[in-house]
């Protein structure tokens, strides 16, 4: 089979939000992304159920997006609690640490809590909420990024799969070999998934 081309960026990444106008104030506001489409659906795409909706789509300033999904009817507190970046969180790319320094400066005016930088090696970065709970950051490239993402690449599979190695046992205690062997998706799952949240 001829090889596929990879893709060329991210066109969005979408996520829940409580409320689309307190979206709006956070990312067109406050972060200065342009808002360029609030769609007002009454039907599931999926399925063609009664869903009434609203997806937002704001632009970055590379033509990237990130969008939301206002679903009124799914409103749930417990949804919007704050996420450990570890779990989930969009880094946004600025210039320079200056920019940096500048950003944690507005921000913490503006909404209240920004952390410190972090020296990543790579990368320096700051770290904090939207209105949803979504874990952001904004980062910028170390001045010897290029050299040390040649370097990391050289050694990407090695450390891999030394980490593979090593963590696999404690894994399989947790979920199974069964799941972590996976290369295809349990489709009478899924869909029995998707149907229980009205996704289809």
């Amino acid at each position: 089979m001829e090889k596929l081309e990879r893709p060329n960026n991210i066109h969005h990444q979408a996520f829940l939000c409580r409320d689309a106008e307190q979206t709006r104030w956070f990312y067109e506001d406050v972060m200065g992304f342009k808002l360029v489409a609030a769609l007002d659906f009454e039907s599931s795409p999926g399925s063609g159920e009664p869903l009434e909706y609203m997806h937002l789509f704001f632009e970055m300033g590379n033509g990237d997006h990130v969008a939301f999904f206002d679903i009124p009817d799914e409103v749930d507190e417990e949804k919007f609690n704050y996420k450990k970046g570890f779990d989930q969180h969009i880094a946004f790319e600025v210039d320079s640490l200056e920019d940096l320094d500048a950003w944690k400066e507005y921000l913490t005016k503006e909404i209240g809590w920004v952390s410190d930088p972090i020296d990543h090696d790579f990368v320096h970065s700051i770290y904090f909420y939207d209105p949803n709970g979504l874990a952001l950051e904004i980062t910028c490239r170390d001045k010897e990024y290029d050299q040390i993402m040649e370097k990391d690449t050289k050694e990407a599979h090695k450390i891999l799969k030394q980490w593979t190695e090593r963590t696999r046992p404690k894994k399989e205690s947790r979920v199974g070999s069964e799941k972590l062997n996976e290369r295809t998706v349990d489709t009478k799952e899924l869909f029995k998934r998707l149907k229980i949240s009205g996704a289809i």
